[in-house]
């Protein structure tokens, strides 16, 4: 038995440019380790979003911690390169001591 705690990342933005490019950098970050939702269809005043599910994995696992590093090197990507019109949320959700919450944002 292990901890559950799941981390998702949703990802908006309205420059189809921009949230392309980020989708394709996730994909190739969270390649086998969480899978990514298709970027929506484009909303009102352009916006279109996707989401990096959870890993599914208990805390302090492998596969867990994979999925850490990878959110790191996403957020981090993300950061980097500010000129991208895309914003972002991690959200820390299903916690078995119901720790729930924002952990980081754009």
């Amino acid at each position: 038995m292990g901890y559950m705690r799941h981390h998702a990342i949703v990802v908006t933005g309205w420059s189809e440019k921009d949230i392309v490019k980020v989708h394709q950098k996730a994909c190739e970050i969270f390649k086998g380790i969480s899978s990514i939702t298709e970027i929506t269809p484009e909303a009102v005043n352009g916006y279109r979003s996707f989401l990096i599910a959870p890993d599914g994995s208990n805390e302090w696992r492998d596969t867990s911690n994979a999925g850490d590093d990878a959110r790191d090197d996403f957020i981090g990507w993300i950061l980097r390169h500010i000129s991208i019109n895309c914003d972002f949320a991690e959200v820390q959700f299903a916690d078995e001591n119901y720790d729930n919450k924002l952990l980081r944002s754009s």
